[in-house]
């Protein structure tokens, strides 16, 4: 388990980002901050659906996306969204190539995989 805890400022801003702009994609770095991922495809790390409702107030936010960093120490990002009144988490693996991103997406068993780059899904 991760002994550090997530740098609160970075928290606060991911629980901003959902409501300003409908979700978040982030990369952890090796100092606990969090940085946006822009480039590559994000694939789930896990084939379980992760949620919480959308009115959670943000100390239960905070603690559910430090809870997914413990659980899935491989995921290298973590993603968010709204839809209708559920918050969506997702421990992602950021991967650059395309069919390897594919390739794990199915092997997970997910109905899409998210390009950065395009804001785009990939339907697999």
């Amino acid at each position: 388990m991760n002994e550090t805890a997530l740098v609160t400022s970075d928290l606060i801003d991911l629980y901003d980002a959902v409501f300003t702009h409908g979700g978040f994609t982030v990369r952890f770095n090796a100092d606990e901050t969090l940085t946006p991922a822009a480039s590559g495809f994000a694939v789930s790390a896990t084939d379980e659906q992760w949620s919480v409702p959308s009115a959670v107030p943000f100390a239960d936010f905070a603690a559910a996306i430090e809870r997914l960093h413990a659980l899935y120490p491989t995921a290298n990002a973590m993603g968010g969204w709204v839809d209708g009144q559920r918050l969506y988490l997702d421990p992602v693996e950021i991967i650059d190539d395309l069919a390897k991103a594919e390739f794990l997406g199915r092997l997970r068993n997910q109905i899409a995989i998210y390009d950065l780059s395009a804001s785009e899904e990939i339907r697999l």
